[in-house]
């Protein structure tokens, strides 16, 4: 499972929850027809909801791909940075010989 997966299964469940404690308040009476504040649960809920049944915007907050997916694009990230500090640092050397060179030459 994918974060992107976990995100929405998060997101889902506490729409469904906040749906259950609109729910169980409208029918304590807690809540009346008029237009108060309590009336963002079931707003809340649906807007989780919809975000949660949606498949591809997560995508784009959380990583949409397995963990050997991951692993393996890390690993292959730190790999390129290595190759390119090795060739930074023979880069490095090869002009430190070149300016020693230089200034014996010089001297």
């Amino acid at each position: 499972m994918t974060p992107a997966d976990r995100a929405r299964k998060i997101l889902f469940g506490t729409g469904m929850c906040l749906v259950f404690v609109f729910a169980v308040g409208l029918n304590s009476g807690r809540f009346s027809t008029d237009p108060e504040i309590g009336w963002l649960f079931p707003i809340l809920a649906a807007i989780l909801i919809g975000v949660g049944l949606r498949k591809g915007n997560l995508g784009q907050q959380f990583p949409d791909e397995s963990d050997d997916e991951m692993t393996q694009r890390v690993q292959d990230d730190v790999q390129q940075t290595e190759k390119e500090k090795n060739v930074g640092q023979a880069w490095a050397s090869l002009e430190q010989h070149v300016l020693k060179s230089e200034i014996d030459e010089a001297e």
